[in-house]
């Protein structure tokens, strides 16, 4: 992980990027956008927050 201003940018394996904000709420828009990019559905994302 790095940080670039407000926002994280995490990297996995494969090499896919994730653009996190970091700051308290996420729009939905902005949340879907993460979730593709992290290759995740909405189900898996609710079932890792656990």
């Amino acid at each position: 992980m790095r940080t670039k201003g407000s926002h994280a940018v995490y990297r996995d394996q494969q090499g896919r990027v994730a653009v996190i904000p970091q700051h308290g709420v996420v729009k939905r828009g902005t949340l879907a956008s993460i979730l593709r990019q992290a290759g995740l559905t909405p189900a898996e994302f609710l079932k890792l927050l656990g």
